[in-house]
């Protein structure tokens, strides 16, 4: 069975600039590891983060340089339409800055949450999926019945299906749930993606405030009616006349 997220019927009400920068960024990033060849292997030992990064407090950098590989084409892909799905609509609810603070802090918590379990293991882990595991956290706070649209695929039945987010969502996390508990080393980091949820759905419910824009300030100046203008001003000041100095 195939059950695929693909879209959600949640406009934003900014531009998601910086998560269409993101996906860039991963793109790009991801088509130099592939020009690099079996030199890629390399550049995920330096730069992707291991669980001894908290313990030992050393190479730090690899926090947030992690975040930005991929180990494969699906392993991006997947992330990728993940943080489109999502993506725009919390950095609209936190605003740009916030929004970039609560990605990386995502991932942060969810490289930690993975080191509690690693076992002592100490392999570099890489990939944006626990950033956007807070991405999804924070979603299923604040957009649980906002529409997402999921491809299914069932032995002859193919649909596209409009699913509450909550429902799409919590499959995801059960899934993870269900996998972390299994045991089986396959390669993905099931309990960073958990921490990452579980960081997105606190810290947007109790530390990250709403985005609102400042009111516009017009300095020097004083709500008049209309009646007041001159014939000539009218409907050109709108409303609008210049105090006396």
């Amino acid at each position: 069975m195939i059950f695929f997220p693909f879209a959600d019927e949640n406009p934003s009400a900014r531009t998601p600039i910086l998560t269409w920068l993101l996906i860039g960024l991963n793109v790009l990033v991801f088509l130099y590891q592939m020009s690099l060849g079996p030199a890629n292997q390399l550049l995920v030992n330096d730069l992707g983060v291991r669980p001894s990064v908290f313990s030992e407090f050393s190479n730090l950098h690899t926090l947030f340089t992690s975040a930005f590989l991929h180990g494969g084409f699906m392993h991006l892909f997947s992330n990728m339409v993940v943080l489109y799905i999502y993506g725009d609509n919390v950095e609209s609810h936190l605003g740009r800055k916030n929004f970039l603070i609560f990605y990386f802090l995502g991932g942060i918590c969810a490289a930690y949450f993975q080191s509690l379990f690693s076992g002592g293991v100490d392999v570099p882990m890489i990939g944006a999926s626990g950033c956007i595991a807070a991405i999804m956290g924070a979603y299923f706070v604040l957009y649980p019945t906002a529409r997402v649209k999921v491809f299914v695929w069932f032995l002859i039945f193919v649909q596209i299906m409009r699913v509450p987010a909550n429902i799409v969502i919590g499959f995801w996390i059960l899934g993870q749930l269900i996998s972390a508990a299994g045991n089986t080393y396959d390669g993905v980091a099931y309990f960073a993606h958990i921490g990452g949820f579980i960081f997105g759905f606190i810290a947007i419910k109790y530390f990250f405030k709403a985005y609102v824009d400042k009111p516009r300030v017009y300095g020097k100046f004083e709500e008049v009616d209309e009646g007041d203008l001159p014939i000539f001003r009218k409907n050109k000041s709108q409303g609008l006349n210049k105090k006396d100095d």
